[in-house]
């Protein structure tokens, strides 16, 4: 007898827990602006079709010479408490960082720039102080995230590729959220990423290939970089929340 009604008391509770959690995706897309050494404004290319990024090619420089960029990301939220105040994050996205330059080299005009690529994976967590049952409510979060990161100069063409490598890095930011019904919802905010503080590489060797070059993110003595080349950049973000069951 005591064994049923230890059954039914956990049944009954785990029929509560779950009644009132949800499931949430939410996807934004927004505008990104490169920081640190992500950003730059000098870009030039010379008559042999090579880029050179204030003055040194792109496996060397002192800044990666991108201005602009945007990104899409999709999140995948469960809700631990009843009415959304707090919720476990998993995220998939994808954000380039991109500088575009016009000149002449000698007597020909040219478009050339470079563009670094990140897809990223995240867990986090989610902290809603109103929760998610009012028509506006604030939300904040945070993410650690896996980055692949890779990019390339281009003239007409790509010149130089980046090998795609792995690092590890955080996002945080704020949101405010709108709810138009109990299943959809609008949201903005502001996002902040810094996609290498963890895993940076000085990356002596070189490949095989001319054309790909490894990315060296940490400096050495050897190894041409005179400072650490971090990716960071800040994100204004519009989207859209899908509540579930």
């Amino acid at each position: 007898m005591p064994k049923i009604k230890v059954f039914l008391l956990f049944f009954l509770l785990s029929s509560i827990i779950y009644s009132q959690s949800k499931f949430e995706i939410s996807v934004h897309i927004g505008y990104s602006n490169p920081l640190l050494e992500a950003h730059g404004e000098k870009l030039i290319i010379d008559s042999t079709e090579t880029i050179y990024i204030d003055g040194k090619r792109l496996l060397v420089s002192d800044n990666l010479g991108t201005k602009n960029g945007y990104g899409v990301q999709s999140f995948l939220k469960y809700n631990f408490t009843p009415k959304g105040h707090f919720k476990g994050l998993f995220s998939l996205g994808y954000n380039i960082v991109y500088g575009t330059y016009s000149g002449k080299t000698r007597d020909d005009p040219y478009e050339a720039g470079v563009r670094i690529q990140t897809f990223s994976a995240g867990l986090g967590a989610e902290i809603n102080p109103m929760g998610h049952k009012s028509s506006v409510y604030p939300s904040l979060f945070g993410l650690f995230r896996l980055n692949l990161i890779g990019g390339e100069t281009y003239y007409q063409a790509g010149l130089d590729f980046l090998k795609v490598t792995p690092r590890f890095g955080y996002s945080a930011g704020f949101n405010v959220n709108f709810k138009l019904s109990k299943m959809i919802g609008l949201y903005t905010g502001y996002t902040y990423s810094f996609d290498n503080p963890i895993g940076r590489q000085t990356e002596e060797t070189y490949e095989a290939d001319p054309h790909v070059i490894p990315f060296r993110d940490e400096a050495s003595q050897t190894n041409g970089l005179s400072n650490d080349r971090r990716i960071a950049y800040w994100s204004i973000q519009i989207g859209m929340n899908f509540f579930f069951k």
